[in-house]
């Protein structure tokens, strides 16, 4: 089998071709793993080309379905091959995973998935993805390799931006996590505040602090160190109105 990327601005299309076994469940999953953890939750899987395919991979669908969920995201199958169809519609699999006959339809249930995440918590940019990258190649080993880390942004303005970052499930401690983000280090952040911009703020910051968390992450403070006027004008504007909006709203 083989499967092809197609990277949209909010999602990822995987068109699978060919055969579907046992042993291409490790490669979908890869693949749907380095997307999560880049910050994709949304993923369309193009299955018209797919000829065949046995239970273990129904099952790869279902917990790379599961994946996406955990993230707030979702996991659908759009034109299945007329025996993906007979297959999964007689296992019942359709209930668990949307199926769609059109990839404008799988489109559309995509985009209903994130306008509804948007309207959950407290501020627009509260527990959003931001993507961390580090320049140097000496903290790239230290994490294993040129690697793109996932953070929660906290906070964010015209001069710097906050977010938390654990590093628990690549078996990085606090303390070591502290050692990566110390203090005057570069770092590469890519992230979203979609009332403000359509696409990502690509920015280059320096960490300015750095503090331990209740639940074992770091909470890092960064200050901008290379970004465009356009950018810094228009983080700033946000947070000058966010706060105008926490001033209007009655005290509870």
């Amino acid at each position: 089998m083989k499967i092809d990327k197609s990277l949209h601005e909010d999602y990822a299309v995987l068109t699978l071709k060919g055969e579907f076994d046992t042993f291409y469940c490790p490669i979908l999953m890869e693949e749907v793993d380095s997307l999560v953890e880049r910050g994709v939750h949304n993923i369309i899987l193009n299955m018209r080309l797919v000829k065949f395919i046995n239970s273990t991979a129904l099952g790869a669908i279902i917990r790379a379905h599961k994946r996406c969920k955990a993230e707030g995201g979702e996991l659908v199958v759009d034109r299945p091959s007329s025996f993906v169809r007979d297959i999964v519609g007689k296992l019942g699999i359709d209930q668990v995973v949307p199926m769609f006959d059109s990839e404008e339809a799988a489109t559309k249930h995509i985009i209903k998935t994130l306008n509804a995440s948007e309207l959950v918590g407290d501020t627009p940019v509260d527990q959003a993805k931001i993507l961390i990258a580090f320049p140097d190649e000496t903290r790239n080993q230290q994490i294993g390799g040129k690697k793109t880390l996932v953070g929660t942004m906290a906070n964010v303005d015209g001069n710097r931006l906050q977010f938390v970052w654990s590093g628990e499930r690549s078996g990085i401690s606090a303390d070591q996590a502290k050692q990566l983000f110390f203090q005057g280090s570069d770092l590469k952040l890519k992230f979203q505040v979609k009332l403000i911009k359509k696409g990502y703020f690509e920015i280059l910051a320096k960490v300015r602090e750095v503090r331990s968390t209740d639940d074992g992450s770091i909470r890092v403070t960064a200050v901008y160190d290379k970004i465009s006027e356009g950018d810094q004008a228009a983080l700033g504007q946000f947070a000058a109105d966010m706060e105008f909006l926490k001033r209007q709203l009655p005290e509870s």
